[in-house]
Formats: structure tokens, sequence, C-alpha cells
């Protein structure tokens, strides 16, 4: 019993620590499947709770050590497994607001710096509920005015390539 029950209490402290210190406790993890490290120092600590609690409780009702090691191991695959299955619903949950410039490309946005001819001016689409401003050049050598429109034609780099909307 004292195995189990010390087994338990390391699997305890783990998951305290983990709670505690968060990402920083967290080392990375050697098999990520989804954002969701199958052997993360998290996952092992909830086996090694489980595992270590239902072996003690099977000791405890006098059962042999082999059928409370086996109830203890089921105990922790299933906790394991439900772990890593809630971990993944919370992952594909998560909205990035990260707007890439890539997304940029086609969109309808406004001058704030004006575009000499052949220079490089300012433009501001708003795109995921969120406004963002981009360097810009005019996709012909050609003035356009700040507050006029424009659409985003093409991307070279971080600089937005873009023409007047009629």
């Amino acid at each position: 019993m004292l195995v189990f029950v010390s087994l338990a209490a390391i699997g305890l402290l783990l998951t305290a620590a983990s709670a505690l210190l968060g990402h920083d406790f967290e080392a990375h993890p050697e098999l990520e499947v989804a954002g969701v490290g199958f052997l993360s120092l998290r996952a092992m600590a909830i086996f090694l709770l489980t595992f270590g609690t239902v072996g003690a409780l099977g000791r405890w009702l006098e059962k042999p050590p082999l059928t409370s090691s086996l109830w203890g191991l089921l105990a922790g695959a299933g906790m394991y497994g439900i772990y890593i299955a809630a971990m993944q619903l919370i992952r594909s949950q998560q909205a990035s607001s990260l707007i890439e410039d890539r997304e940029l490309v086609g969109l309808t946005g406004m001058v704030t710096v004006a575009i000499p001819a052949n220079g490089v001016g300012e433009v501001t689409c708003r795109l995921k509920s969120q406004t963002t401003r981009r360097m810009a050049r005019a996709s012909r050598p050609q003035p356009i005015a700040e507050g006029a429109l424009v659409r985003v034609a093409e991307l070279h780099g971080a600089m937005l390539l873009v023409e007047p909307v009629s």
C-alpha cells in the first residue's frame, strides 16, 4: 500500500506544481498531437495520481497487489485518456486573433498615409473585427491620396501592393 500512496503523492505534488507554476513548469512534450503533449508532465502526473489512489484503495479493500495494480492501471489509463481528450477539446476551441499578411489579399482598405507614385504609404484594413495598418505601395506607379479606398492586390514580403477601387 505504501508504494501506491507514494505514487499518488508524487502525482499530487506534480499536479499541484503544474497548476501553481503553469506553463513555466511544463517541460516540452516529447510527443505532441494536435497541440496536446501525450508524454507531458501534466499527463503523467494525472496518470500517477489516479494509479496510486485507485491502487491504494484496492489494497485498503484487501485486494491482492496484482488486482490493485490492474485497477490502478485501468483507472489511470482512463483518466489519462479523459485528460488528453479534454485538452484537445480546449485547444480546438481557441481562436487566433492574429492577422497574417496573406489574409489581407483581396480586402478593401483605406489609405491612411498617402502613397506617392513610386513610394510607400500606409493602408488600414478591417479583418476579424480588428483594424490593422500595413505599409503599402501602389501596384502601378501612380499616387494614391489619403482617404482613398484601395483593394489589396498582392503581397511582397510584408509590403502590400494596392490598387484604387473605382
